[in-house]
């Protein structure tokens, strides 16, 4: 649409070394936008179109002055988390990342446009309870506390002082390639395989029964980025909440068929663990796969956040919802979830994370 090419095209990707803004930050270059990338980790990418900032968000007057030297950011995307020990604890942290950062940018560049907010499936209350399903994003809220409430209702409440307006998407299950990045269950399920092949055994869904058969949806990165792009770009999408996932839905057991078949390996149903405590041991096994296959130097720990496989596999309830509101929009992009892990799978072989068998 003429709007979105007239775009002046700068944009700072918060989070930009987890699971969501690494594939963000690559779709914004790749479609010719500057982009500031700004997170705790230092980034290897070097690229003309890219500056990263390595800065702690929580402290408020070094995000200040980090992103003081940026005066043309016109769209910022808010990929970034903190983990705590408790839900009040997530809340106030993960605001603080919020407030912090966009009062950051909004100092430093007057012109700011948008701003792009990543929420999830937990605004359903999807990962404590079943829920209505498909899901609607007008659907009543559930009980907090819920930090994706308290973020978007800061970024409403302060759009009527400001000039910018914002967005917000909801996906669920984010698939890609990562590293020390907690939810990434394809990952999970890629990395356990492969532990189960090393081991002479066959594959087993490690979660509950009822949940390897209960329905469930995922949200491919590459997907995710575009989507967010379409949102900040279209002006219709301003102060609106939409879903986004591949456009279609599976079951675990069928899922992890299909990984036995990329992995050479039978697939004989159920075996319910608790991957944190099978896996607990397993460290030195995989040491020992990195040293017989010349695989890159990574932790077992580092590819594969056991807990969050803990956690999904143990879901027995449907987990869907609508993306009619996003399709409406004009954003229509979609992808088999078994080609998304197929992609996966290969990617992982390709930066040698896992093996080719």
């Amino acid at each position: 649409m003429e709007w979105r090419r007239q775009v002046s095209k700068t944009a700072i990707v918060i989070g930009s070394e987890g699971l969501i803004g690494t594939y963000l930050r690559d779709e914004l270059i790749a479609e010719g936008w500057n982009v500031i990338g700004i997170a705790r980790r230092a980034s290897t990418l070097e690229h003309a179109q890219y500056t990263h900032v390595s800065v702690d968000l929580l402290d408020r007057e070094a995000t200040f002055s980090a992103l003081a030297p940026f005066k043309d950011i016109t769209h910022a995307y808010f990929a970034g988390f903190t983990w705590r020990e408790t839900k009040v604890a997530e809340l106030e942290a993960n605001v603080a990342l919020l407030v912090n950062s966009i009062e950051a940018v909004e100092a430093a560049s007057p012109g700011l446009e948008h701003v792009c907010l990543f929420e999830g499936g937990k605004w359903y209350g999807c990962h404590v309870h079943a829920f209505k399903t498909p899901a609607y994003e007008d659907d009543l809220r559930v009980m907090p506390p819920l930090f994706y409430y308290d973020q978007q209702d800061y970024l409403s409440d302060r759009q009527a002082d400001v000039s910018w307006t914002w967005s917000a998407l909801r996906p669920e299950g984010v698939g890609g390639v990562s590293v020390s990045t907690p939810h990434n269950f394809v990952q999970v399920a890629l990395i356990y395989a492969v532990i189960c092949k090393e081991l002479g055994l066959p594959l087993r869904f490690p979660g509950h029964p009822e949940c390897r058969d209960a329905l469930y949806e995922m949200t491919d990165a590459r997907l995710l980025a575009r989507s967010a792009i379409h949102v900040s770009t279209t002006p219709e999408c301003a102060s609106e909440a939409y879903n986004v996932t591949n456009g279609d839905a599976f079951r675990w057991g069928h899922m992890f068929g299909y990984i036995a078949n990329l992995m050479k390996m039978d697939y004989i149903g159920t075996q319910t663990m608790k991957l944190t405590e099978m896996m607990a041991d397993k460290g030195p096994l995989w040491e020992r796969i990195v040293a017989e296959y010349d695989l890159a130097p990574f932790r077992l720990d580092e590819l594969a956040f056991w807990e969050a496989g803990d956690g999904i596999f143990s879901q027995d309830w449907d987990n869907v919802r609508s993306i009619i509101k996003l399709r409406k929009t004009g954003f229509n992009d979609c992808i088999d979830s078994r080609d998304m892990v197929s992609d996966i799978h290969e990617e992982m072989i390709r930066r040698r994370m896992i093996p080719r068998y």
